[in-house]
């Protein structure tokens, strides 16, 4: 199904659980933020959750979201209703309900964002007033890499096949480069793979940018012709 066939679809999937979600009064306004964010790839993916499993059975449409931070492709959104507000994380195909805002959540989700304490992550945890509204056209489907979700000029999550080599310009999940720099025949812990970031990090990694996303041959200059330049 091509992409833009599939985000009008989720458009109007969401819309759908709107009519059964939020007092008929609300409709119009949280019709209009849905429309508002309708090239935004995470916010829809965002509401789609939050309208399909509303937190708590509390019937109430968003008035506002906010990104708080973001890394390697998933962003931690607030989410404001009138009455309530929520935490999520949100990658290019996972939404994770974190419980209510400005409440302490896992400690693997802080390491994960690069956040030491409970106290450093409350720290981003501000008012409604005080944080800005989520720009609704930021992040649009097609900036997105495929497979691991990290828009176009960031690294790609390890591991994921589209990223290209640094020392061949191939795969990097499918080239022989990556025993040839470790010097050994397979990877077997997790000792080794850092080793292996870590060197290349120092090589340079190649960020994502949308030709090298996958595309049948003949139809782009995606993987098949860095393939074949390699």
């Amino acid at each position: 199904m091509p992409l833009e066939n599939k985000t009008r679809q989720l458009i109007e999937e969401i819309k759908l659980f709107i009519q059964y979600s939020v007092p008929e009064n609300d409709l119009p306004a949280a019709t209009a933020l849905i429309d508002r964010y309708k090239n935004n790839a995470f916010v829809l993916r965002l509401f789609r959750e939050y309208y399909a499993n509303l937190p708590e059975a509390r019937e109430e449409a968003v008035g506002k979201i906010v990104r708080l931070i973001d890394h390697q492709g998933v962003h931690l959104f607030a989410v404001w209703t009138a009455s309530f507000s929520y935490l999520y994380a949100v990658s290019v195909d996972h939404v994770l309900f974190l419980g209510e805002y400005q409440q302490e959540v896992d400690t693997e989700v802080l390491s994960f964002f690069g956040l030491e304490s409970q106290e450093e992550f409350l720290q981003l945890c501000m008012t409604a007033r005080e944080l800005k509204e989520y720009v609704a056209t930021e992040v649009a489907a097609e900036a997105l890499c495929p497979v691991c979700g990290v828009p176009e000029g960031e690294s790609h999550l390890l591991g994921c096949t589209v990223e290209i080599c640094p020392w061949c310009e191939g795969q990097l999940s499918y080239c022989n480069c990556r025993f040839a720099q470790l010097d050994t025949d397979a990877i077997e812990d997790e000792q080794q793979l850092e080793t292996f970031l870590d060197m290349l990090t120092a090589k340079g990694r190649i960020p994502y940018k949308k030709s090298q996303a996958p595309a049948f041959p003949g139809t782009s200059g995606g993987l098949d012709d860095s393939q074949a330049t390699g």
